[in-house]
């Protein structure tokens, strides 16, 4: 009986303790912190992005067009040209006030490593890029 009486007064002793650092400690905020919001070079409603499809043919082979106006960019057979032809683009679409965004696809002849080196190459050129999904089930 002595002992439950022993934790049931360590028990009382904290609780007073814990409340008494809770009264005395002090919550207000002394700093503002940065909440994320939208970033400048992130496509905003005003500034829609200007897409095109670069598709993976083959291991030496690339068609870039743009999506909307189905208009092509240009047929590439390296990865060299292709990075030429992608910076061409890129300057003259942003002198334009535009955003390029790249929708990469691949065929069953591609190897992954040529489309991984395609996702490394719009990560270069500061292009923002995604997936068709839909290419990639082979």
């Amino acid at each position: 009986m002595k002992n439950n009486s022993f934790l049931i007064r360590f028990i009382d002793i904290g609780l007073i303790l814990l409340f008494g650092f809770i009264i005395i400690s002090d919550i207000t905020v002394r700093s503002q912190i940065e909440l994320p919001g939208s970033d400048p070079g992130e496509p905003s409603e005003d500034r829609q992005p200007l897409v095109m499809t670069i598709e993976v043919e083959s291991a030496t082979k690339f068609r870039v067009s743009e999506v909307e106006s189905e208009r092509l960019i240009g047929v590439f057979d390296s990865v060299e040209e292709l990075e030429n032809g992608l910076l061409q683009y890129r300057n003259q679409i942003r002198s334009q006030g535009l955003t390029p965004l790249a929708l990469l696809e691949l065929s069953a002849e591609a190897k992954m490593q040529t489309f991984i080196d395609v996702l490394d190459l719009c990560d270069k050129l500061g292009i923002p890029k995604n997936v068709n999904e839909e290419t990639l089930r082979l």
